[in-house]
């Protein structure tokens, strides 16, 4: 089902409940950037034997990459802490701007995710820009098993979310970094790679480099 911006500026989750049959007992997605990417998480669930405890996901819009994180991956007590300012048009921290008031996709996340989540599980939502979330969580000396920096498009949003995170992954840690081959921008500058392949070549003593396909696959050594 696709929704045009306007319309998702003026409704709510009770128009999906009116409009949706059975939307209260199913997951609702509009679009699915996460099922071509099942490769590398499978792999790093594979190679880190245990569960995760502790997730950290920049970037989770409607909750498809959580909910499979959720049933799939996350221990059954740990924790998933989910960053996004849930704006339908894309934001950044160096122009100053800030999540929209009314955020119809994340309330279809908790939504998602509320069917998703195990009883013992937690979902730590920080409804924001990633600059400032990642700020916060750095200042709290926070740390997690597995990091999925999967926020932006834009270099200069790519490499801060990257410099940031890996303060706050855990020794033997896996990062995964989505959208390494995309390439709908014509300008470099509003792609990820240029800062992902920055990324790998400053932190090359503190890193081993996995998996490299649409998505690039590193573990904190």
């Amino acid at each position: 089902m696709s929704l045009d911006n306007a319309s998702l500026d003026s409704i709510t989750i009770d128009w999906f409940k009116e409009k949706i049959p059975e939307f209260e007992n199913n997951k609702f997605f509009t679009a699915d950037w996460f099922s071509n990417g099942l490769i590398n998480f499978e792999y790093v669930k594979q190679q880190m034997g245990a569960l995760p405890q502790s997730i950290l996901e920049i970037g989770c819009h409607e909750g498809r990459s959580t909910c499979w994180m959720l049933e799939n991956f996350l221990a059954d007590n740990g924790t998933i802490t989910c960053i996004d300012p849930f704006a339908h048009d894309p934001l950044s921290a160096f122009r100053n701007d800030r999540p929209p008031e009314n955020r119809i996709i994340e309330q279809i996340f908790r939504h998602n995710t509320d069917l998703a989540k195990g009883p013992d599980q937690t979902i730590q939502l920080m409804p924001t820009l990633s600059f400032y979330a990642l700020a916060d969580l750095i200042t709290k000396n926070s740390q997690f098993d597995f990091i999925y920096v999967d926020g932006s498009h834009s270099a200069d949003e790519v490499l801060a979310d990257a410099v940031m995170a890996f303060g706050l992954l855990k020794n033997n840690g896996y990062m995964i970094f989505d959208d390494y081959l995309w390439k709908e921008a014509a300008d470099s500058l509003d792609r990820p790679k240029m800062s992902i392949d920055a990324f790998v070549n400053m932190f090359q003593k503190h890193i081993e480099v996995k998996m490299i396909n649409y998505q690039l696959v590193i573990q904190k050594v």
